[in-house]
């Protein structure tokens, strides 16, 4: 069933005011919430600073951690173990890029597709963790740091010599009728047969259709991926215009020694194409409708720990699947609440909490060859980014392990 809006007058800032909210006709697939759903909607208009911080009630939730977006990174891991394979740096940036591709479409489209509308994941604890082997990929993620919330993850493939450390957190705003998430951090690829990195940023999420219970996802801005060996990718995300036109449109380009080589064009959600330069003909980068996303294999319930997501959260997930959302609300209360008394003994014994997993390596320690490779890599971002201080980094990263 469609959702209807009935067009809330906008203030001159191009807002809603909260009193407006109630001239939504919501048409909620769920009717028993829609009265918590236009009182949610009212806290959101009304909230002035980053909306990762409110709470969000149960119907509104889709049953993963925020921490699991980590596991994106390796969808489609055949794509990412054939990089090193290429023997041109600019047919492995090609590569690099074609990979980039196929992470977006879980990381941006799959939960709002098939009848589907993106929800809000579950903010993941201090401390969380998240382990699970994509094909040959094994991908490690790790929540370390809750305010402001920072998700840090790692894959790898030992046998190709391929790894990736990143690290993400979002500063969501309303603005106008969409809410705006710029995606802070980065993350660093490293390719051992080549002993090259690669540093990507992300694009802007600008989550659409919220107010009709209706969310989707549309990508802006523009990404970098910079390597060592001198070769760029920038690819430039086109917003669906208000008027015609198609939606998750893309346009960039890969270039070697001051030489553009390819040219990319398409549609990040479905399929998208490169072209060599000086010739007109496309070739098929990435087709996401033909790739299926791997199958996330992790360990049985029972033989994880308890600050592994899917233990740790995994009462509430039952509970959204049977629409049980006063059960869900109750147990996602006690994590809550157990998170605020850890944070307060933490206080009343002075002691520092500290990842297990991951060490954030700072951009001025420029003894590390890694690190420095890093920054000179971060100063050839093009366009505004947070692209932090400095990198979490798995400590067992393979590019630490030598030959």
């Amino acid at each position: 069933m469609a959702n209807d809006l009935s067009s809330p007058a906008l203030s001159e800032n191009g807002t809603i005011d909260a009193q407006d909210a109630d001239k939504i006709q919501l048409k909620y697939p769920e009717p028993s919430t829609g009265s918590q759903f236009k009182e949610f909607i009212k806290t959101v208009i009304r909230f002035s600073g980053d909306l990762s911080s409110l709470t969000c009630p149960a119907f509104f939730l889709n049953g993963l951690s925020l921490l699991e977006y980590g596991t994106y990174w390796g969808d489609h891991p055949q794509s990412f173990t054939a990089i090193p394979a290429a023997t041109e740096p600019q047919e492995r940036m090609l590569e690099v890029a074609r990979w980039f591709m196929s992470t977006l479409w879980g990381s941006y489209a799959s939960r709002c597709t098939n009848g589907l509308n993106e929800k809000k994941p579950y903010n993941p604890v201090l401390g969380e963790q998240f382990f699970c082997k994509l094909g040959d990929v094994d991908c490690i993620c790790e929540q370390v740091s809750h305010h402001p919330p920072i998700s840090a993850f790692y894959l790898e493939d030992e046998k190709t010599g391929i790894s990736l450390n990143g690290h993400c957190g979002q500063k969501s705003k309303f603005k106008g009728t969409t809410i705006r998430v710029d995606q802070v951090g980065r993350a660093t690829l490293y390719l051992k047969k080549w002993d090259e990195q690669y540093v990507l940023d992300f694009p802007v999420l600008n989550i659409k259709g919220f107010l009709t219970a209706a969310s989707y996802i549309d990508l802006s801005g523009t990404c970098t991926i910079a390597c060592t060996n001198g070769a760029t990718t920038v690819m430039e995300f086109l917003p669906k215009p208000w008027f015609g036109g198609e939606s998750n449109c893309i346009k960039g380009s890969v270039s070697y020694g001051g030489k553009e080589y390819y040219t990319l064009s398409g549609r990040w959600s479905h399929k998208s194409y490169y072209s060599i330069s000086g010739d007109s003909a496309k070739h098929l980068l990435f087709d996401a409708d033909a790739e299926p996303m791997a199958e996330r294999v992790t360990a049985p319930l029972e033989q994880q720990h308890q600050y592994e997501t899917h233990r740790l959260w995994g009462p509430v997930t039952e509970a959204l699947k049977v629409k049980n959302y006063t059960v869900a609300n109750a147990e996602k209360s006690k994590i809550e609440e157990l998170q605020r008394q850890l944070k307060k003994q933490r206080e009343a014994t002075n002691e520092v909490w500290k990842p297990t997993l991951f060490q954030f390596l700072e951009d001025s320690d420029k003894g590390d060859q890694y690190v420095a490779r890093n920054t000179q890599l971060k100063d050839l971002m093009i366009g505004h980014h947070d692209l932090d201080n400095g990198a979490w980094t798995y400590s067992k990263s393979l590019h630490q392990r030598g030959n």
